[in-house]
């Protein structure tokens, strides 16, 4: 059990029947309740400049506020690690006292409650996150130079002294001034650029409206800009990289159409003055919804082809979506940032379905829901609670929102409600309880069951459902058997009454019964208890082909309904949805090769959608049948990327046979499916090493040099080439993006191959903030500490390196 759970705690509900007990548990949830303050915020304006080789933030910062207690005699400032130069409160230097964590402030007489104060505090720091400088230590001078900011969740305290909290709203400006050679962007609107006499430039921004202070942003670095308008006159302004112009096309596809799409669906206007956005070099996650300026990695600054694996256009929606969700209306604690990530998440998604299609949007709910049953394996934690990880805020709780919308009756009182609780909470915090009463308001529903079983408990639904034909009808029994725990409801009883579980799901479910004439008959029936018949009147006798249960997937769950293979048949072939069809398909997995290898080859034939052609090729990629090698040949020749992924993925080995076939994709139009051919056939025909190297040398490929990396690592493997071996090593340093110097890390690992320069740069990436840079390398670091031969070495490079304590504390940890 974890520690946070409350197990004593069970409150309990008198039924009706005033003799059963329903009971109920909940989690301690530390961050349910803000942060007190002392004071309220209003205004924030911070000038910074930098010394970027040695990571020096020089800056002052002017808080304007109004107390909210009767007498304030003390004020709290968050700042990590802050060497305070001069402090001031009403202009006049007052007492405070700096620690590790931030700044107290004392004033001289006390403060009274609604005046108007100041506090001005000039700083000096040198910060290990919130802010970081990219380049500046390359000595080989070819890594892009930036410094950028990332404030999610409260990291802004680390360069800028100030009350950092989800719940504290601000109208900021930022001045700033830098190299006259580069981009300054930050949020809000651009009031003047000025050029000074050092060969420097200040950059000024100010905001129109409050914001959270972890949406503050910097970007700095070589740029050019596009600017755009929507057609309602909103100002878009895109930043690239001068030597990337040919990507913008691609990358920046939708954007104006984005805003005008989520302006139509919300109902409510963007709420900011501009909208920019801005790629930056070894971001450690794909990007940052701040406040009127999207900062992303520019491993997703993609041209044509490179986005067939891993385009721009989700998380450009995604981050889009916040400027409503999140920044707009922001969520008061963690423990209701599902309002933030949830709404972003689902947004994108029906802007998906816009672009791609109906069958695009339902498979990603597929995927959704696959990730929360994996998920709900090992974590109960419920989505509205600051312990719910990344699959109860993103996928999960992207699903749930499509299902509330089920709901409620579609997408008009949906929306309705949305626009409601967005225009009630403008330019302010809010929580769970919150968009409940949105929608109560808007709607006139009860929907206290829908926020209890989806958001504040944890787990999920598992059905048992069968079938059987009566007499003129059709009767589905439907159980519920999901595992009951503290997060999903524990049982209760009374005296004298039969046990009886809760933690069971309510929920209105279609079923449908299809005949053989074309015809169909449907009915919606509220799943509530354990055990439950449900009869779909059959008055004419008609000839069932198949039935259904939840079509089209609309509630989330799992699900045990076994169908004879005839049925399963006609499933795939006539149901409407794409999820019906699939599924049928994906129940034949246990059937043998023979008994549905003409079938499904049909089914391919038929289908125009990925995911059903990929779970053929999946079924039948290691049938070694000529029809079905036949099929994997066409599969090869797919035009969906995803098609020719699942061959890859799913043929294994590769069949001598099929050798030809398979060396065409190193042709392919995908990096990752060439990076991935290149591996595999390698493996699978090793004389054949270097024609395949032929075939694809010079290809850099896509997110982290992919094709590149593994060509060099097979150029050494076969042909023992020390100059492949040598890039290697040059890629896993600091001169290159995090991605390329994982990927030639863990290359040369696999190589085994170690040396001083390697070992310079796996302890340089290993100090790095970045986990998705620093866990990898520190694992390869370790892997050859693991080693007696260079045990020794690396410890004489700690100790003679000029290295922080806590620089060599963190290296010590990494090899343990």
């Amino acid at each position: 059990m974890k520690k946070n759970l409350l197990s004593a705690l069970l409150i309990s509900v008198v039924a009706l029947s005033h003799s059963q007990v329903k009971t109920r548990s909940y989690l301690i949830d530390p961050e349910l309740a803000p942060r007190e303050k002392m004071v309220n915020f209003t205004n924030m304006r911070v000038e910074v400049s930098f010394e970027p080789e040695k990571k020096l933030v020089k800056g002052k910062v002017t808080l304007t506020f109004t107390p909210y207690r009767q007498t304030t005699d003390s004020i709290w400032l968050d700042g990590i690690r802050m060497d305070v130069k001069k402090l001031t409160l009403n202009g006049k230097e007052t007492k405070y006292k700096v620690d590790s964590a931030g700044i107290t402030i004392y004033p001289e007489t006390p403060l009274v409650w609604e005046s108007k104060d100041s506090i001005t505090v000039t700083y000096e720091c040198m910060p290990r996150m919130g802010l970081y400088f990219i380049g500046w230590n390359d000595p080989n001078n070819l890594s892009r130079k930036q410094i950028w900011t990332q404030g999610e969740n409260i990291n802004n305290r680390n360069w800028i002294p100030m009350f950092d909290d989800w719940n504290s709203k601000m109208i900021t400006e930022t001045i700033i001034t830098f190299d006259k050679d580069y981009q300054v962007l930050s949020n809000g609107t651009r009031v003047s650029v000025k050029e000074n006499s050092d060969e420097t430039k200040t950059w000024h921004y100010k905001m129109t409206h409050p914001h959270s202070p972890y949406l503050v942003m910097l970007g700095i670095g070589k740029y050019e800009i596009e600017d755009r308008k929507t057609k309602a006159g909103l100002p878009i302004h895109l930043y690239y990289y001068p030597d990337m112009k040919d990507r913008v096309a691609t990358t920046y596809m939708y954007m104006a159409d984005m805003i005008e799409f989520y302006e139509k669906e919300i109902g409510v206007k963007f709420g900011w003055e501009s909208y920019s956005q801005i790629p930056v070099q070894d971001y450690m996650f794909g990007a940052m919804e701040n406040t009127t300026a999207t900062l992303f990695t520019d491993l997703l600054f993609s041209d044509k082809r490179s986005a067939l694996d891993r385009g721009y256009i989700g998380v450009d929606a995604h981050e889009l979506a916040h400027q409503w969700f999140g920044d707009l209306v922001t969520c008061r604690t963690s423990s209701s940032k599902w309002l933030n990530e949830n709404f972003a998440t689902y947004y994108s998604a029906m802007f998906d379905r816009e672009i791609y299609g109906q069958d695009y949007f339902d498979w990603e709910r597929r995927g959704q829901q696959n990730s929360a049953i994996e998920d709900a394996e090992k974590n109960t934690d419920p989505i509205a609670s600051s312990m719910a990880d990344q699959v109860k805020l993103y996928p999960q709780g992207a699903f749930v929102l499509n299902m509330l919308k089920y709901v409620v009756g579609g997408r008009d009182m949906y929306n309705k409600a949305i626009k409601h609780y967005l225009e009630k909470h403008k330019y302010e915090t809010a929580d769970s309880r919150d968009l409940l009463m949105a929608f109560e308001e808007s709607t006139g529903m009860s929907l206290d069951w829908f926020w209890e079983e989806w958001y504040y408990k944890g787990g999920l639904p598992d059905y048992n459902v069968s079938y059987t034909e009566q007499n003129n009808s059709t009767e589905f029994t439907v159980s519920q058997v999901q595992t009951l725990t503290e997060t999903t409801g524990l049982p209760g009883s009374a005296d004298k009454e039969p046990f009886k579980p809760a933690g069971l799901y309510k929920m209105p479910i279609w079923f449908e019964v299809h005949y053989t004439d074309g015809t169909a008959d449907k009915k919606q029936v509220w799943i509530d208890k354990q055990y439950q018949k449900v009869s779909v009147p059959n008055s004419s006798g008609k000839k069932i082909d198949y039935v259904l249960f939840d079509p089209n997937n609309q509630v989330m769950k799992q699900v045990t309904f076994t169908k004879p293979f005839e049925m399963l048949e006609l499933q795939a072939k006539k149901a409407e949805h794409l999820l019906d069809r699939f599924d049928a398909v994906a129940a034949m997995k246990a059937i043998k090769p023979d008994k549905k290898r003409d079938f499904l080859i049909d089914i391919y034939n038929k289908e125009t959608f990925q995911a059903i052609k990929a779970e053929v090729v999946a079924q039948l990629a290691n049938d070694s049948n000529s029809k079905s090698r036949d099929l994997i040949k066409m599969a090869i020749a797919d035009k969906d990327v995803m098609v020719r992924k699942a061959v890859l993925s799913k043929v294994n080995p590769i069949p001598a046979a099929l050798f030809q076939d398979f060396e065409k994709l190193l042709t392919d139009s995908s990096y990752e499916v060439v990076a991935g051919t290149l591996d595999k056939l390698s493996a699978a025909n090793p004389v054949g090493i270097s024609s395949y190297l032929e075939k694809t040398k010079g290809v850099e490929g896509t997110v982290g040099r992919n094709v590149e990396v593994k060509w060099l690592e097979l150029s050494v493997m076969s042909a023992k080439d020390s100059s492949a071996l040598h890039k290697l090593v040059d890629y896993s340093s600091n001169s290159y993006e995090f991605r390329t110097r994982t990927n030639a890390a863990m290359a040369l690992k696999r190589l085994d191959y170690f040396d001083a320069k390697l070992m310079a740069s796996l302890v340089d990436a290993t100090l790095s903030a970045n986990v998705r840079l620093s866990g990898p390398c520190a694992e390869v670091l370790q892997y050859f500490y693991g080693q007696d031969k260079y045990k020794k070495m690396i410890n004489d490079y700690i100790a003679s390196s000029k290295l922080q304590r806590w620089q060599v504390s963190m290296i010590r940890k990494a090899l343990i």
